[in-house]
């Protein structure tokens, strides 16, 4: 059961993923995210690099989509009626449905793998001088990105720039990343990593 915290994070997460902002999910969310991050390095829809963090965000969409489907077909509702899931969850994903995803993500081991692997992926399109570190403005470009107010990028770059040098390497993301996923202790700075909550 996710806690209230929990939600709170994944509210901004799931706003974070809503790049239409039609209060739903829908693929076209998924490929518009793809589009932003490839038009930061300039990549052509033609191109292996395109389809390559494409193909990461279809696959976002389909497992979500999939572990919805599931649950909704343990329940006995469903199960009388087969098509009950399929009207809704087949084009679009609630924030309710959002929610379940994650109650039966979150505690899966390999999820988490999942999570740093996508996560490195969008550093290294967001990382355009291939420095190996974000520095301020390659920050501000992923909150552009991903339609989160560019005014906490100062606030929060701060709060998961640990040793102060200006730049964030891959650990410090990563770390940061771990801790807005998959902690429940709102001390932590990586719980605001994209702002507040």
């Amino acid at each position: 059961m996710l806690t209230e915290f929990q939600k709170r994070k994944l509210m901004k997460l799931f706003s974070m993923y809503d790049a239409c902002n039609l209060g739903v999910l829908k693929i076209s969310d998924f490929e518009c995210l793809a589009q932003r991050l490839a038009d930061l390095r300039g990549w052509k829809v033609d191109s292996s690099s395109y389809e390559d963090i494409s193909s990461k965000f279809i696959y976002l969409w389909n497992r979500m989509r999939s572990e919805i489907k599931n649950v909704y077909n343990s329940q006995p509702e469903v199960l009388n009626n087969p098509d009950a899931w399929s009207t809704q969850i087949r084009t679009q994903v609630t924030l309710e449905e959002w929610f379940t995803y994650f109650e039966v993500v979150l505690p899966n081991p390999d999820y988490h793998q999942e999570v740093l692997t996508l996560s490195d992926a969008i550093f290294t399109v967001v990382d355009t001088d291939q420095s190996g570190n974000l520095d301020k403005v390659e920050w501000a470009e992923l909150f552009r990105a991903y339609n989160i107010s560019v005014i906490y990028v100062d606030e929060t770059f701060a709060k998961i720039d640990g040793n102060g040098d200006g730049n964030l390497s891959k650990d410090e993301v990563m770390t940061m990343i771990k801790e807005f996923y998959f902690s429940n202790d709102p001390e932590a700075a990586g719980s605001y990593m994209f702002g507040p909550i």
